[in-house]
This record gives C-alpha cells, structure tokens and sequence, in this order.
C-alpha cells in the first residue's frame, strides 16, 4: 500500500520542515504544504486541495499539523480523507486564544467590531471577520489524532487540550516542560520517541481493526450492521436498527461516545451510549450512562472485537468525566470488562416487581466510589421505547429477512 505524509506546518514555518519526519516515517512519501493564505477559510481550501491531489497517488494518508497548521487542517474538511493525524501543540480553540490576545491587548469585542482589523503590540492583526469565522464554524474533526503538548505551552492552556482530546476521539501525550514550540534537544527527542511509539502502536493495531466516531455517512451501513446482528435474537425480526436511528436525535444521545469499529474499509462493529439518571432515595437525581445498541457483525462475533470496542468506550466515557454506566446484559460478557450486578450497588430498575429476577441489569463504576451512598431507581431512557409500527415502516427500506420465532427470544 502506498503510504504518504503531509506535513503543515505552523505560523512563520515552511515545507521544509517536513524533512525532520522522514527518519520517523519511512515506508512513506513525506511531503509539506506551503500555504500561501493566513485564514482558516483559505488555507482550509488549500489543505483540501493538497489531500485531494496526494489521494490520487496513494492509499493511506497520514497528516502531521503544528501549531496553528492543525487549526487550519480541522478547517479544511477532509476527515474522511486521512487515516491517522498527528497534532504537536495545536491551536484547538482558535476563539478563545483570539479573546486572549485581545484581553492582552486590552481592545474590547465593540472596539474591533466597528474598526475591523486592529494591530497589536505583539506583531499580531485581530481581525473582526476572522473571530466571526471562528465563532459560525465550531471545530467537527473526527479523524483519529494523536495530540502532543508542551506542559508550558504559552498559547493554549492544558484544560483547553485536554477537553478537547477528550471529546474528539484524541490520545493526548504531555512533556511536563515541553513548549509550544518543540525545539531544544531534550524536546525534540521526546518528540521522536512520541511518533516511533505512536507508529508502532497503529501499526500493530491495523492488523485488525481501527475505532473512531461515527459520522453522518456510516449511518445507513450501521444500521444494517446492527438489523444483521439482532436479527431474530430477542424477538422475531429485531428493532434495534430503528432505535439507533431515533436515538442519534435524542437530546440525551452522546455524540463523543458514538463509536464505530472499522476493518479494511467495513465497518464491524458499533455501541453508543445515553445519558439518563437514578432517581436516588433519598430525593437526589445521579447523573449516569446507559449504552446500547453495540454489536458487533455476525460473522466475527465472539473473537475478541466486542471487547476490545466496548473497552474502548468504556475509557473514553470515563476521560469525558462520566460516573457510571448501568445497561442490560449478560453478565459473563459484559463481566469480563468489570460489570456487575446492578442489584450490589443497590440500584434498582425501574417497574420491575420486588423479587424478580434482574441478573440482566448491570452496573460498572467509571470513577471509583461514584455510587458510594447511593439507592435508588434507574431510569431507562425515554428514546427507547419505540412503535411496532414505526419499526416496520422503517424496516421496509431493507432487504426482506424472515423473521422467526426461536427458543430463546425474550419478546
């Protein structure tokens, strides 16, 4: 497979900075962009324009973007274009660090409003149009990134990155006393053990499968996936295609934790998860997910995938901040990634009769102690519970299965 790497660089860099990569990449083209625009909007085409030339030649195209070279990249609309991008110190908050150097430059929002452009002390131009264009086009970036951070980085605070890596699918790496600009010995080398672990890590995980965000175009493929993997296990046919579909405009559905499981171009596998409450005993209402659909495609079923997906997500709900997780399930799969019984935690779910049997109702603490004190009810969400009808009107946009009545099917 023909492999290539483009380097964009930062403010005051060039192309020629890509030749510091090639040691690091060698089975690869690496190449640099000299863009010749300075806002997000133009240099987001430019960077559009280069992927879409290089595509024409290779398979597999990984990004390396510095600084504000990242920002422009995320502007450029190529996610489904790159493989893997590798961000050292970006610019992933282009509207806060331009309130920054106003604040630094004491100009009010009203004072660069009705002048449009004002120079600064510090060699920067604040453009009026240029933090509108920032405010109407929030970041969407959804290609796997790995992201690394000097722990004194002048320009973008460690919140700032950290949210950030937490909510776009992100590995975060920080230097203590890295900055914004790697470029000393002791720097410049951390940077080089980070790419030669980083590369090593896909290169062993590419031998099976990649997990990223689900976008808008995979919709339709997943749930198809997810009719094929349902089909006649609970009930004669399945509804569980339709319920991902209603889910991802529920206001409870988290769009950060919407995975999908990819192998050579097809997508294996999937899981989402929702934010829903415990109505606590003693009257107070305990933030908490549920998860589900997550499947994974018949064919590879119970060969370790569902569970390298479903660990997956599990950590990046917990590096979102998210306490536990409560769902229904089967205890000696879900078991294995430390769920246990609901009924332990002292949580109960909701209308099922005192003494019945709720084995299938599982808990998992994602912050240590987050449940401590607490009984009460779980809520499954609203968004679950959908029309018989309305699932086979949708169902008839699929290929016709039969649906079967079998042993072990619960509705």
């Amino acid at each position: 497979m023909k492999k290539a790497v483009l380097y964009i660089h930062g403010k005051g860099g060039s192309a020629a900075e890509s030749e510091y990569y090639k040691p690091l990449f060698p089975d690869c083209d690496v190449v640099g962009l000299d863009y010749k625009t300075f806002t997000p909007w133009e240099t987001g085409r430019e960077i559009h324009s280069a992927i879409e030339g290089l595509k024409e030649s290779y398979e597999s195209l990984i990004l390396i973007a510095n600084s504000i070279g990242a920002y422009f990249a995320m502007n450029a609309d190529i996610d489904d274009m790159v493989q893997t991008a590798y961000f050292i110190s970006p610019i992933v908050d282009m509207e806060r660090l331009i309130l920054n150097m106003m604040n630094w430059a004491n100009i009010g929002e009203t004072q660069l409003k009705q002048k449009g452009v004002v120079s600064t002390t510090f060699g920067e131009d604040l453009s009026w149009e240029y933090l509108s264009y920032v405010r109407e086009h929030p970041v969407g970036w959804t290609v796997p990134t790995h992201i690394l951070y000097g722990g004194i980085d002048n320009l973008t605070s460690y919140e700032t990155i950290k949210a950030f890596a937490a909510g776009h699918n992100a590995s975060l790496t920080v230097m203590e006393n890295g900055e914004h600009w790697f470029h000393t010995e002791e720097q410049t080398e951390f940077l080089d053990n980070w790419i030669k672990r980083l590369t090593q890590e896909d290169e062993m995980n590419t031998k099976n499968y990649i997990i990223r965000l689900e976008k808008k175009k995979d919709y339709s493929e997943v749930e198809n996936m997810i009719r094929e993997s349902f089909w006649n296990v609970y009930r004669p046919g399945c509804s569980e295609h339709y319920v991902i579909h209603v889910l991802r405009d529920d206001p409870a559905f988290v769009k950060e934790l919407d995975f999908v499981m990819e192998q050579d171009g097809r997508i294996i596998g999937q899981n989402m998860f929702m934010k829903t409450i415990i109505n606590a005993d003693d009257g107070r209402v305990i933030p908490v997910l549920t998860m589900g659909p997550i499947c994974i495609t018949p064919e590879l079923k119970r060969m370790g995938y569902g569970k390298g997906l479903l660990d997956y997500s599990l950590e990046k709900a917990c590096e979102l901040g998210f306490g536990a997780v409560l769902f229904e399930g089967n205890i000696n799969f879900y078991g294995k990634s430390g769920f246990d019984y609901s009924s332990r935690f002292g949580i109960r779910y909701h209308d099922l009769p005192e003494g019945a049997d709720a084995s299938f109702f599982l808990c998992k603490e994602l912050i240590p102690g987050y449940l401590d004190g607490v009984t009460g009810v779980y809520q499954t969400p609203k968004g679950y519970y959908v029309d018989d009808d309305a699932v086979e009107e949708f169902d008839r946009d699929f290929t016709p299965k039969e649906k079967l009545k079998l042993p072990g099917q619960i509705f």
